[in-house]
């Protein structure tokens, strides 16, 4: 057994266990230990708990707008409802020393174990298993197995519970109950689309099918209950199967919901189960990052492994990674930023298909990031700050409100914080040079590529005092300074997007011509946009390292704001909930940043001299308060690359438990923000993989320079590169890469800089650090 924290531990590594109760956790634990695929996620709320306890089954692709301002995803009538009763007087949970809940990784199992009391000291004990089918989508199966302290009658009511958590108001406008047979349906319609939710539910206890049982059905419930008889020690055991869709991934929810309920019904707890264990097992084959030696670390890396997943709509090319995943509705289930810089890169080494579907998702959202530029004045595409299904923009003008007068503060995340367009060119860029993929580069990358391009040009201002291009009116990563000019990391992505559309443009004109005219004829391009892309892109004022210093302005006047330190902020501040950023926190006239900006840079391209980014990290890093839950993956990744190992494993453990020890605030400037932080976990693996395993690809050749911190022996995980599949084995004082046997062709490999080694399949390279550590 190891300890993450007094409430925490794992015992194995591959589980994470909370075995402490304590009241005020309850929201951090229905999101911690939710269970979830991708399509939906199911909070980790007990089977009597309602929508005042925070019960939530939040759905994908069901993007509704209910109170006129935020478009969000519903959250469906619970279908796992089971409340329990002995001898007529409700049982309850029971706050005791015995209380736990765990999270079984490996295979997407959530249990609890309580003890429930009647008020006159009656009382079961209760074990719950859950899990969100990943061999079908849709399954939620549940199994309660309540074990009698005395003898006497149990009430079992179990079915649908239509009351539902709602951060911003009731999405449903028509709700109707129906039974087919012995299965309970839920059918409601959203209000703004009239998308149809379906949920279906089926529960037996001991094997007594819901026929035999008594039908109740009230304004807000469609339950069935059953009356047993129990002697104590004899446990009953009570299964629920709930299968959720919506009209727009089904075109018969009813039937399909039906189908799936039947189905597992008729195979079992154990054999659904195992099915979707063993869809869990296959992804894990390919994704897991293990660490010897540290079992704390190990149980967090894989906690983040588990989240970015189940965050992840793996199965479609039309939906986003939210800010929060499905964990709840905060953040509207949308992309930011975070998808393309944070999320995707764990798949683009491990799982190349789920990275090329989310960024097909951002080439079908190219009309929603049109309209947004045309609407705002520009040229191309200018991506939405908050983007939901159809690319529009979903971020409203007013995020917070300043809690100390109660007026709502106007921000400018969805007009001045460009750099998510040139993001997403980025990533585009990246995953051709990683799969060499060119049928998405001819269906899909180009576009984008050109699109961003041409937005940007649009978007930059001459300055010919200066006879340069400048971005000015910007809000970078740093989301307490608004209406800064020239954010180095901003100019430097704009940088990067016209240089790559403008190599695209030279790949497709030496592989396909004829694709490149067709292309450029129906965006209606001509030589006239490359020309001006190259102007723009040569003359474009890029922040640069100071000549005495070292140090990257982060925006025109930085320099000049109030030196002063996080720590000084907090005496400033009167309400722990204000907003510390623009237009008047206590951050926007200092040096104080939310998040890292310039070392974000370096996050990306690395090739500026380390004495540069040490001059760099030396001066922002303790200048920046880690108000955002991107930051501290930033730091660790530029530490470890300037050998601060200690100072990079603080980083990272801070990254990995960010939601396990509850790090962050859940409320800011009035507004719900709680959840698992998904950027977070994808920056967890980027930290231990790309970070302490010094993975990088160049030009199609596997790059590895591995700078493990003390506490760990080893560090293995599994890379493919454009199709071809290497395990990495990094030791203090030996790296090991294995081509895959099934390699179709050999993987070039470089050490360090030792020199490229064409790597065969099934064979091995080692290479020893020389008798001391690779650092």
């Amino acid at each position: 057994m190891t300890r993450l924290s007094d409430e925490i531990r794992t015992d194995t590594g591959w589980d994470i266990i909370e075995d402490r109760h304590v009241a005020d956790r309850a929201v951090t634990i229905g999101s911690n230990f939710l269970v979830g695929n991708g399509y939906l996620g199911y909070r980790a709320t007990r089977p009597d708990q309602t929508a005042d306890d925070f019960v939530a089954c939040t759905v994908s692709d069901t993007y509704d707008m209910a109170d006129g301002r935020w478009r969000e995803l519903c959250n469906a009538p619970n279908g796992l409802l089971v409340d329990l009763a002995l001898d007529g007087r409700r049982l309850q949970f029971s706050s005791n020393r015995d209380a736990m809940v765990a999270l079984d990784l490996r295979n997407g199992l959530h249990e609890q174990r309580s003890t429930w009391t009647t008020i006159d000291g009656g009382g079961v004990e209760v074990t719950v298993r859950r899990f969100a089918g990943l061999h079908d989508l849709h399954l939620l199966g549940q199994e309660l197995t309540v074990v009698p302290l005395d003898e006497g009658e149990l009430d079992v009511v179990a079915g649908i519970d239509a009351r539902v958590w709602s951060l911003n108001g009731n999405h449903f406008c028509a709700n109707d109950d129906v039974e087919v047979g012995d299965v309970l349906v839920h059918q409601a319609l959203t209000v703004e689309r009239g998308t149809s939710l379906v949920v279906a539910s089926h529960t037996t206890v001991d094997d007594v099918p819901g026929s035999e049982a008594e039908r109740l059905t009230d304004d807000q419930r469609m339950v069935r209950r059953w009356s047993v008889p129990i002697t104590a020690g004899v446990p009953v055991v009570i299964t629920t199967w709930s299968s959720v869709a919506s009209s727009n991934d089904i075109v018969e929810p009813i039937g399909h919901t039906l189908d799936s309920v039947r189905r597992a019904r008729a195979n079992g707890f154990e054999v659904e189960l195992g099915a979707s264990a063993a869809a869990w097992s296959r992804f894990w084959e390919h994704s897991d990052v293990r660490i010897e030696g540290d079992v704390r670390a190990q149980a967090a890396l894989r906690f983040c492994l588990y989240h970015n997943r189940i965050a992840t709509p793996a199965h479609s090319d039309r939906l986003p990674v939210g800010a929060r995943g499905l964990s709840c509705q905060a953040y509207q289930g949308a992309a930011f930023w975070d998808q393309e810089i944070f999320n995707l890169p764990a798949f683009l080494f491990t799982e190349p298909d789920i990275a090329r579907n989310l960024l097909v998702y951002r080439w079908r959202t190219l009309d929603g990031a049109r309209r947004k530029a045309k609407r705002l004045g520009y040229d191309g595409a200018f991506y939405a700050w908050i983007s939901g299904d159809t690319g529009d923009e979903l971020c409203p003008d007013f995020f917070f409100v300043d809690v100390l007068t109660g007026r709502p503060i106007r921000n400018h995340f969805n007009d001045w914080q460009i750099h998510v367009s040139p993001d997403i060119s980025y990533t585009v860029w990246r995953f051709w040079k990683l799969t060499a993929d060119w049928e998405f580069m001819v269906d899909h990358g180009a576009e984008m590529l050109f699109e961003v391009a041409r937005f940007c040009h649009s978007f930059v201002l001459y300055n010919e005092h200066r006879d340069r291009y400048e971005c000015r009116q910007l809000l970078g990563p740093d989301e307490w300074h608004e209406n800064v000019h020239n954010d180095a990391y901003t100019n430097h992505l704009v940088h990067m997007a016209l240089s790559h559309a403008i190599d695209a443009i030279a790949l497709f004109e030496r592989r396909d011509p004829g694709a490149l005219d067709a292309l450029f004829e129906r965006l209606d391009l001509d030589e006239s946009d490359i020309e001006a892309w190259h102007r723009v892109r040569d003359r474009l004022h890029l922040p640069a390292p100071h000549p005495e210093t070292g140090v990257i302005e982060q925006f025109d006047g930085f320099f000049d704001l109030e030196e002063c330190w996080p720590e000084d902020l907090d005496d400033r501040v009167i309400d722990h909930g204000e907003y510390w950023g623009h237009p008047n926190g206590v951050a926007v006239f200092t040096q104080v940043s939310k998040q890292p900006a310039v070392l974000q840079l370096f996050h990306l391209d690395h090739t500026l001299p380390l004495e540069i980014q040490g001059a760099n990290y030396s001066y922002y890093e303790p200048r920046c308060a880690h108000g955002s839950s991107l930051s501290h993956s930033v730091h660790a990744l530029v530490a470890t690359r300037l050998g601060l190992l200690d100072e990079a494993y603080r980083y990272f453990w801070q990254t990995a438990t960010i939601d396990l020890l509850s790090t962050s605030k859940a409320v800011v400037g009035g507004t719900f923000i709680g959840g698992i932080h998904t950027a977070a976990c994808g920056g967890a693996y980027q930290a231990a993989v790309f970070g302490f395993g010094g993975l990088d690809a160049l030009e199609g050749t596997l790059v590895l320079n591995p700078r493990l911190p003390p506490e760990w022996e080893a560090l293995e995980f599994e890379v493919v590169l454009r199709r071809q599949r290497a395990s990495v084995r990094a030791e203090q004082h030996q790296l090991t890469v294995t081509a895959g046997h099934g390699n179709t062709a050999a993987i070039p490999v470089q050490c360090r800089d030792d020199a490229v080694v064409q790597l065969e399949p099934g064979r091995s390279l080692v290479r020893p650090g020389d008798h001391h550590p690779w650092i």
